[in-house]
């Protein structure tokens, strides 16, 4: 019998990993292949790219050449970043989502649909507003990919260079810490996973891939598909069927079940203590109820 239900559970365990690898693969296909339509309009990204430029001078912000011209003396600091920005987005999150699927299935369930909204949301921006990144740009700045062991952009096939707005760099690695998060919950200093973001919205600067508009952005849309998941979740909770709750009794019920408690302490027979437990609680009340509400041998 225990056999069995192992053999059941392996099976809907295998049912479920294929279930989820076709959502998730799926949905990665086509937010790669929608994301990768706007890869031709090269006018269209470099102008976008000078208009942020100039939004983030209007603004004060457009720091990023500075902040790149800080850590470029220092080969240990470039090395440190590339790896956060190459490695800190898939490698780090398919083993996060294999741990989270076999240990906290409903963080991972919330996570999931988070990712899947949010690139929804996200190749929505690519195709409307493709964006040349700052390496890209005659600025000044270097695209550090190139000095690391790290691949570069142009070896991998296939790869957008124009979609740089939002950047889900940051807002896939923030949702990773997020779930992170509530999965650690009850463990001391699991607050320092939220560090995880700050780090990679400073890589995707440093290396020259993004604006600081970018990792912005990139948050704000990975909350917003954080929202629409809860938001999702709660509706999910709501149809589920509620326990039913107990029937409240008439009080002259409550005295007959009384009286039947009494009489079994007095000595009556087992089907006297029945027969007073049915009138109680109805006609057609089966035994093994009654008997429970009875302080009876139920479980």
């Amino acid at each position: 019998m225990e056999q069995t239900r192992i053999i059941r559970l392996q099976s809907f365990r295998k049912v479920g990993i294929a279930q989820e690898i076709l959502i998730v693969g799926l949905g990665y296909l086509v937010y790669s292949q929608v994301r990768g339509l706007a890869a031709d309009r090269v006018s269209d990204a470099f102008s976008n790219g000078y208009r942020i430029v100039a939004l983030e001078r209007d603004l004060g912000i457009f720091k990023e050449l500075a902040l790149q011209t800080l850590i470029l003396p220092h080969d240990l600091l470039v090395h440190i970043f590339n790896v956060v920005y190459f490695y800190g987005l898939f490698p780090l999150l398919l083993p996060t989502a294999i741990w989270l699927y076999y240990r906290r299935p409903r963080v991972y369930r919330l996570a999931r649909n988070a990712f899947l909204a949010s690139g929804g949301i996200a190749v929505c921006f690519y195709l409307m507003l493709p964006t040349a990144p700052p390496r890209l740009l005659s600025l000044g700045f270097i695209d550090t990919l190139n000095r690391s062991l790290t691949p570069a952009y142009e070896s991998i096939p296939g790869v957008n260079p124009y979609a740089a707005v939002p950047s889900m760099h940051v807002g896939w690695n923030f949702l990773t810490a997020v779930a992170l998060y509530f999965a650690l919950a009850g463990f001391r200093g699991r607050g320092l996973v939220m560090l995880l973001p700050v780090f990679m919205f400073t890589a995707t600067v440093v290396t020259g891939n993004h604006y600081f508009v970018d990792g912005l952005l990139g948050m704000l849309v990975a909350g917003v598909g954080l929202g629409l998941a809860r938001f999702a979740e709660h509706l999910e909770d709501g149809r589920k069927p509620a326990h039913a709750a107990p029937v409240p009794q008439p009080l002259g019920a409550r005295a007959s079940v009384s009286e039947g408690i009494g009489q079994s302490r007095g000595g009556g027979s087992g089907a006297e203590r029945l027969v007073v437990g049915e009138k109680a609680l109805g006609d057609g009340a089966p035994v093994e109820e009654t008997g429970a509400f009875l302080g009876g041998g139920g479980e």
